[in-house]
C-alpha cells in the first residue's frame, strides 16, 4: 500500500511539474503585439482630413483658416466624425473618456512616440453656432495647420449657394 502511494505521489509532483512548465513555456512564448502593423495616428489623421493636401473633410468659413467646419445631418454623426478621425475608430487604446463627456485621444507614432492629443467636446451653456467641436494640441496644430474642426447641423450651416454641393462631397 505504501508503494502504491508513493508511486501515485510520484506521478502527481510529476504532473504539476508538468503543467507548471507548458503554463511557464505558454506565457513566455505567447504572440504579442511585435506582429500587428503599426500605425502613425497623426499620419491617419492627415490622410483622413486633408488626402493628398486637399482639404475634403470640411470647409473653411470666412478668414479663419485654422478651424474646419464640418456639416452633418444629426447629433449622433458629430461623434461618429470624431472616431473616423482615429486609426482604431471608437477602441483606440489612446481614448479616455472624462466625466463631463469630453473625450480625449492620445496620438502615437508608429514606433509609440507621443504625438499630441485631439480632443472631443460639446460645448454646454451658451449657443455656439456648432453642434461639437474637435480640438487641436499643439503638436497636432503645427503638424496639421489646424487648431480644430467643428460639426455643424446642417439646418444652422450658413446660408450660401455652395452648401448642396459640399454636403453631397462630403457625404462620398
Amino acid at each position: 500500500m505504501k508503494r502504491v502511494l508513493s508511486i501515485i505521489s510520484a506521478v502527481c509532483k510529476w504532473t504539476i511539474t508538468l503543467c507548471i512548465c507548458t503554463l511557464a513555456l505558454t506565457t513566455l512564448t505567447a504572440c504579442g503585439d511585435d506582429d500587428e502593423p503599426k500605425i502613425d495616428d497623426l499620419a491617419f489623421l492627415k490622410q483622413r482630413i486633408a488626402p493628398e493636401g486637399d482639404f475634403v473633410y470640411g470647409v473653411y468659413l470666412g478668414e479663419n483658416t485654422e478651424v474646419l467646419n464640418r456639416p452633418i445631418q444629426t447629433e449622433d454623426e458629430a461623434l461618429i466624425e470624431f472616431y473616423k478621425l482615429l486609426s482604431d475608430g471608437s477602441s483606440h487604446k489612446g481614448l479616455k473618456t472624462e466625466s463631463d463627456g469630453t473625450i480625449s485621444c492620445t496620438l502615437t507614432g508608429a514606433d509609440g512616440q507621443y504625438q499630441g492629443t485631439i480632443t472631443y467636446n460639446q460645448p454646454q451653456g451658451t449657443f455656439t453656432g456648432f453642434y461639437a467641436e474637435v480640438i487641436f494640441s499643439e503638436e497636432v496644430t503645427a503638424a496639421t495647420g489646424l487648431t480644430r474642426i467643428r460639426y455643424i447641423l446642417a439646418d444652422l450651416w450658413p446660408p450660401t449657394g455652395f452648401v448642396t454641393d459640399i454636403l453631397e462631397k462630403l457625404k462620398k
